[in-house]
């Protein structure tokens, strides 16, 4: 079966290109945050997406696999990255809801209790959805249909084996149809993508500015609540508190020594998380933060210049390394290419030739979190937790239980795309400056694009 279904099923088209996605920043800067959409509107958009998938990605990917019926259990392991939740995410975004996200009740049940099993069966003309009431109900329906290939989860799957009788020497593992099922991304979803990215950058701008810093009175912590608080203004979720750090130069860490301990800076002239220097002139703010919105959720590193007395603009050396970075980001993204696996695409990035002035560069990536938003009937939260499900890089970042760096890279599928650099800069000490740009990225038929190119060239945040 070939593995370009995504290039000849036209159901799920061509999604973006380099034109459509804008290799620099968008003219329009500052006003996707101008409107972000009322939380109903939201859940609406949420089950839209997937009730699109399943119309559209699940037959297709269901074929690619070669699988004719796939069984989900409600009770299959959890595959959340916060594995404390119960919900598996194949089941909770397969299951049965209405166009607002209420969760549909069982047919075999009164009251408010949900299904505990999905099957899907290819017909050959379409996807049939099955609801089986049981285990029983599940050996009658297998062998009425007679499939060739049954996806089962194989986590605690004895009865489901010993149900299918004859037939459980035709069940295959359900882990790549699953992942695949939730990696891939419709057309309209990456077009949000887009616009959230663009709220996440526009926040970013925000507070990257004096509207939020005051230098030499804000602190760390003081801008790490003013993000916060924003996000609380504006309705949007975040799953992670802010990190923000300073790197400071040498002279200037024993110029404000007796203000903000030198201890806050041992790690190369850089401050993390916990510590709360305040903001200098000179001093490069970096941020790693996230939001939470329609359902995707967005992975920024960005950086902050604060001028020094005298300085109008981000000194030349400064936006030289920053555009050594961006060079550096470019080469790392062409490394992505249809059918490589994680760890492939990482081994082809340390080939890259690092150029003067780099003295280290290293490639990580991920696919984002995502979740949906759905409620039972009696109005309690279904769904309730991220996941992460797709390819990572080889080393760079922590794997999951649906997260793999020997997956191979797909058309039609997002990542956090954040490489880590390190230029040379005089004056900024032996470990040099930071400046690794944290994005989301799509993989289409022309490459790895950035949906909204956080400080494309040479644009710093500037803080006067």
């Amino acid at each position: 079966m070939t593995r370009f279904w995504l290039v000849a099923v036209t159901v799920i088209p061509m999604l973006v290109t380099s034109s459509d996605l804008l290799a620099q920043r968008r003219p329009n800067a500052g006003q996707d945050i101008q409107k972000v959409i009322p939380m109903r509107e939201r859940v609406q958009i949420m089950q839209h997406f997937w009730d699109w998938k399943k119309g559209n990605v699940l037959p297709a990917i269901m074929r690619e696999q070669g699988v004719d019926m796939w069984i989900v259990r409600s009770d299959e392991q959890p595959e959340y990255r916060q594995a404390s939740y119960k919900e598996g995410p194949f089941y909770t975004s397969l299951l049965p809801a209405n166009h607002e996200g209420m969760v549909l009740a069982s047919q075999y049940e009164e009251g408010s209790r949900i299904p505990e099993f999905l099957l899907f069966f290819d017909t050959g003309e379409e996807i049939e959805y099955v609801q089986p009431r049981d285990y029983a109900h599940i050996g009658e329906l297998v062998r009425a249909r007679d499939p060739r290939t049954i996806a089962i989860s194989q986590t605690n799957n004895e009865p489901m084996l010993k149900v299918l009788g004859e037939y459980a020497s035709r069940a295959v593992n359900s882990w790549a149809l699953g992942v695949r099922w939730l990696e891939t991304m419709g057309p309209e979803q990456i077009s949000v993508y887009r616009y959230v990215q663009g709220v996440a950058n526009d926040l970013i701008a925000e507070g990257f500015s004096n509207k939020a810093i005051i230098p030499d009175v804000t602190t760390v912590e003081d801008l790490n609540w003013w993000f916060r608080h924003r996000m609380l203004d504006l309705h949007i979720e975040k799953e992670n508190h802010p990190t923000i750090g300073i790197q400071r130069k040498p002279a200037n860490i024993e110029k404000y020594a007796a203000e903000d301990s030198p201890e806050f800076f041992r790690n190369g002239g850089r401050s993390d998380n916990g510590m709360n220097p305040t903001i200098r002139r000179g001093d490069i703010v970096s941020l790693d933060s996230d939001i939470m919105l329609l359902g995707m959720v967005t992975d920024s590193h960005q950086h902050a210049y604060v001028l020094e007395e005298g300085e109008t603009d981000v000194p030349e050396e400064l936006k030289e390394a920053l555009r050594i970075v961006n060079r550096m980001q470019d080469r790392f993204a062409a490394e992505f290419q249809y059918g490589r696996t994680g760890i492939e695409i990482e081994r082809a990035a340390a080939q890259i030739l690092r150029e003067e002035g780099v003295i280290d560069s290293n490639l990580g990536f991920h696919p984002p979190p995502m979740f949906l938003r759905r409620f039972t009937v009696n109005g309690l939260m279904f769904s309730r937790g991220t996941w992460v499900s797709g390819l990572g890089s080889g080393s760079g970042y922590k794997l999951h239980k649906v997260v793999s760096n020997e997956h191979t890279l797909n058309y039609n599928t997002l990542y956090a795309f954040e490489p880590h650099t390190r230029v040379a800069v005089a004056g900024w000490g032996d470990r040099g400056v930071e400046l690794g740009i944290g994005q989301i990225a799509v993989f289409a038929q022309d490459g790895l694009k950035y949906l909204d190119r956080a400080q494309p060239d040479d644009q710093w945040h500037i803080i006067r």
